[in-house]
């Protein structure tokens, strides 16, 4: 028993010696990437760079990811998951004595101000990779933040308060997330210079005035 337990220690301590530096240049891709990526733009920064400014071999790379794609879904991921975490604290500080419907818009506001800090190039490439995913696996691919839940608590408490006509509060909330993709979407392909923000707020308020007693 005394060996067996001895043996399990040292696989152990070697499992761990292994894991370690593997996850360490795991991490240095990872940051090396969304390094070069932030000063030069994900198109302009190739594998060869990645490796270089992580300082390891070129095959590390493919240990973790299968492409330059491959790792930006990483970086969405991260980055939604933190603006996700934005867009909640946000929805917790909101001043809900004011009327449900600007409510409704500034939050829209908030979530477009998010999406443009990205920066068109990485949307672009998000826009691509998805679409290019859901034509392989025949299923929708949806790039948007975890709204429409904030959208529908806002429009049932503007119900409660004889702000808005009684509807259907999911749907509702769906048509403003999709107006929102809609944007991000006319942003990244035909519209690079717009205010992303004021059209956000035009549109979500006219969708919403439709709904006001």
């Amino acid at each position: 028993m005394t060996n067996k337990l001895l043996r399990s220690k040292k696989c152990s301590k070697s499992v761990l010696k292994t894991s370690a530096p593997s996850y360490r240049n795991k991490e240095k891709i990872y940051e090396a990437a969304k390094s070069l990526t932030a000063k030069y733009g994900h198109e302009a920064v190739s594998i060869d760079d990645i490796v270089r400014e992580a300082g390891v071999a070129r095959g590390s790379f493919y240990v973790y990811y299968l492409s330059k794609e491959d790792l930006l879904v990483s970086f969405i991921l991260e980055g939604t998951g933190k603006m996700n975490s934005q867009i909640m604290e946000s929805w917790n500080n909101l001043d809900r004595s004011l009327p449900a419907a600007d409510l409704i818009v500034d939050i829209a506001c908030y979530i477009s101000d998010l999406t443009q800090s990205a920066g068109i190039d990485i949307m672009r490439t998000v826009y691509r990779i998805f679409i290019e995913r859901s034509q392989a696996s025949n299923t929708s691919s949806q790039v948007c933040f975890n709204m429409p839940d904030i959208f529908t608590n806002l429009y049932n408490l503007g119900v409660s308060r004889g702000e808005f006509k009684p509807a259907n509060a999911d749907e509702i909330a769906m048509n403003i997330t999709t107006i929102l993709v809609g944007l991000t979407y006319e942003w990244c392909l035909y519209h690079p210079n717009y205010s992303f923000t004021e059209r956000a707020r035009k549109l979500v308020a006219e969708y919403m005035n439709g709904f006001k007693i």
